[in-house]
Order: structure tokens, then sequence, then C-alpha cells
């Protein structure tokens, strides 16, 4: 069973506004699910919601740069998981 962490806690937690948040919400970069009437992020996205959070609070990197970003490096995962998979038929 997946575990969640509501938006307001992250908020609180990396001293943001809910806003930053949102706007990251807006560009699709971490997946949200609604639970007990709030916004949460799953336990497993939370890395990749603080790398987005990263690139742009300290290296100034605007959100559309986030979102290219973090689109690179999730197609960098999965072609990296094919790869192992295409080595493991190979042997």
């Amino acid at each position: 069973m997946k575990k969640y962490i509501s938006l307001k806690t992250l908020a609180a937690f990396h001293q943001v506004d809910e806003t930053l948040l949102q706007e990251l919400i807006e560009y699709e970069i971490v997946p949200l699910s609604k639970r007990n009437r709030e916004w949460a992020i799953s336990l497993d996205d939370l890395d990749d919601f603080e790398r987005a959070l990263r690139l742009h609070r300290e290296l100034g990197v605007n959100l559309q740069g986030v979102d290219i970003i973090c689109r690179m490096h999730n197609r960098i995962k999965e072609m990296q998981a094919e790869i192992a998979h295409l080595k493991s038929l190979l042997e």
C-alpha cells in the first residue's frame, strides 16, 4: 500500500509557498492524488519532487526547464531499465 504526504506538509517542511507547489503540479512534474480531501504526493515520487524543487530553488532553473529536465531524467531511467532487461535476455 502506497503512503502519501500532503502538499501542506511538504510546503511547511521545505519552507516554500504552496503556490510554487501548485505551479509544479500544473507542469505535471510530479503526479498527485487526492487523499482525505487534500492533495498529496506518493512517498515513491518524493525524490522526483525534491529534485525538481532543488533545480528551481537552488539552481534557478525556471519551471519550463525543470519540466524538461525531469522528463529527460525519467526517460533516461526508462532506457536504462530497458537496456538492463535486454542484457538479461542475452545472457
